[in-house]
Formats: C-alpha cells, structure tokens, sequence
C-alpha cells in the first residue's frame, strides 16, 4: 500500500484546508494506508493549543489529538518553525519535535505527499 504524508503548514486561522487534511488522514488509517502527519510553518500552531470545546472552530486540535488511536503515530512537529514562533508543544500533543533532516527523511520515504 502507498505511503501518506500529510504536510499541515496553515495555522489555526485557516482551519478548513486543515481540517480537510485531519480528516483524510482519519479515512486513510481507517483503511490502514501508512499515514505520516508533519506539522511545518503556522501548522506548528495546532501542536501548542490546549483542548477546545467542540463548538469552537479550534475543535480540530482534538482531532489532531486523536490520530493515535487510528495508529497514526508518525507526527512530527518541525523544531525550527517553533522556535522561530517561540512556540512549545502541548503536552497533550501527540506529537514530537523533529528536525529537518528528520522530516525530509519521512518525505523522502513517501509515496505520496499532501500539503495544505
């Protein structure tokens, strides 16, 4: 089966290409495709927020929360946007930090790569 990274790179204020993103790599573990979420530029912003009451358009970040449970558990939050954001990730987060080398490894290794 292909290999999926999605590249989340819009913060919070653009939630609808990444709510989009969150839900396709929800369908595609549910049909167990190897699924690989990287959290690079303003995406880095979902990693740092606390839970949000499912009425408010930030709910998404508990659905980020989630994706272990649909054994995706390749997450990697890129270290030099956060720190160029100043940013620490929740420890709610599911997520862990990575470097560059890191994330372009887990790009090179896909088959297929999805930005939003």
């Amino acid at each position: 089966m292909k290999r999926v990274t999605l590249v989340i790179r819009s913060g919070p204020t653009a939630a609808l290409g990444t709510r989009e993103m969150v839900d396709m790599a929800l369908v595609l573990a549910t049909f167990e495709c190897p699924v690989a979420v990287v959290l690079q530029d303003a995406g880095v912003l979902w990693a740092s927020l606390p839970a949000m009451p499912d009425s408010s358009p930030l709910a998404l970040s508990g659905k980020l929360k989630s994706l272990p449970l649909y054994d995706i558990e390749t997450i990697y939050v890129d270290q030099a946007s956060c720190e160029r954001r100043g940013l620490c990730i929740s420890d709610q987060f599911p997520g862990c930090l990575a470097s560059r080398d890191t994330i372009s490894h887990c790009l090179a290794s896909a088959d297929i790569i999805l930005e939003a």
